[in-house]
């Protein structure tokens, strides 16, 4: 297995976590706090930031500032969440603030940004891979190198925290 064809298949994998994270949860649980802890993050919170994050760091950074999913589609007015923000440095009580209004938005949008990004790797050489870019709060790294730890280990992360929000959120 090539390092491309790696990449691809954790991206789909954790998409597919992704997508069913949201089954079997009411609109409350989504944004129900768990075990009501201060500094604990919702389940809407932590999937719209890691989708966010995914979407800036594949369409803008890597693609030469190429517009995101999220502008391109009008999303932020569509679900009434920030332009450009994707959730990193807010504050804890903003982000348990920010609700998911139209699920099923959120969700196409979430499909989009998977399809994207899914669309950047298939097209990627392996040389693109050595490609340097510099993220805001990280710094310089090769284009594999962000995909393996923004794309991949930040989601599997991310999707961590999901599940065991699920369970103390009461979700089936």
């Amino acid at each position: 297995m090539t390092l491309l064809e790696s990449l691809s298949t954790d991206l789909r994998r954790l998409h597919d976590v992704l997508d069913k994270s949201l089954d079997g949860l009411t609109i409350e649980q989504l944004h129900m706090v768990p075990a009501g802890h201060p500094k604990a993050n919702t389940i809407a919170w932590n999937l719209w930031h890691y989708v966010r994050t995914e979407d800036n760091v594949v369409r803008f950074v890597l693609q030469n500032r190429r517009p995101t999913v999220w502008v391109e589609g009008g999303y932020p007015e569509r679900l009434g969440l920030p332009p450009a923000a994707q959730g990193t440095g807010m504050s804890t009580e903003e982000a348990h603030a920010l609700r998911l209004r139209d699920v099923p938005l959120f969700v196409g949008y979430m499909k989009k940004v998977w399809a994207s990004t899914e669309e950047y790797v298939k097209a990627l050489s392996p040389a693109e891979l050595d490609r340097k870019v510099a993220l805001k709060f990280v710094g310089e790294m090769p284009v594999a190198r962000v995909l393996a730890m923004v794309g991949i280990t930040h989601g599997f992360t991310h999707f961590g925290e999901i599940e065991l929000a699920r369970t103390l959120v009461g979700a089936k």
